[in-house]
């Protein structure tokens, strides 16, 4: 009997560390002042994106208010199982995927209404950039689902960097309303310089 309980005792221990694990940054690190959010793919909100692996996101102290110089400016890294090629196009349905989930279920929580065929989604790969980099510029036209759901147009770039020994790709978005040459974007660059791939 003791023997059984010293056992229950070991699992449960497990599952608490292995939650911890599940919580705990593993792909975005810092910045360590701002929110932090992990869930698996695909999301909730938006089932149709096929890619299975997890995201995790960093959201600015001012992410949800309006009047914040930092409202909707967050950054995000996709971990996509399995994935070893993604194209421009493959970017693009993952964030008209991504937004219009998102601001559907939030609008619909809030009690907002808002039409999501009005959200779209454009990205180009960037000019002037590393010869071994890809990156994307991207805009999405969304709403401010987490203020007074008013039009957003978000900017954004997308850095892809694929590990084909492990069979994963990782997308690592930097986001805001801001335009580009904005003081925001030098903390949003340097998280998009700073990420690496995993151990």
């Amino acid at each position: 009997m003791k023997n059984l309980l010293t056992f229950f005792i070991f699992i449960v221990s497990l599952s608490i560390v292995a939650q911890a694990q599940e919580h705990k940054p593993q792909l975005l690190k810092e910045p360590a002042n701002w929110e932090f959010e992990r869930f698996t793919l695909p999301p909730q909100f938006a089932p149709g994106i096929s890619y299975k692996g997890a995201e995790e996101l960093r959201l600015a102290p001012g992410m949800f208010n309006k009047d914040s110089a930092t409202y909707f400016t967050y950054a995000f890294v996709a971990q996509l199982d399995n994935v070893t090629a993604i194209s421009q196009t493959d970017i693009r349905d993952y964030l008209l995927n991504y937004y219009k989930g998102l601001c559907n279920i939030t609008a619909r929580d809030r009690k907002l209404v808002i039409d999501t065929t009005q959200i779209t989604a454009a990205v180009e790969k960037k000019k002037d950039i590393l010869a071994n980099e890809t990156i994307y510029d991207a805009s999405v036209n969304i709403f401010g689902v987490f203020a007074d759901g008013a039009p957003v147009k978000l900017n954004l770039e997308v850095k892809l960097i694929i590990d084909a020994a492990a069979k994963k790709s990782y997308l690592v978005f930097i986001a805001s309303p801001r335009e580009k040459t904005d003081d925001v974007w030098k903390t949003l660059y340097r998280i998009q310089n700073e990420f690496t791939i995993p151990d």
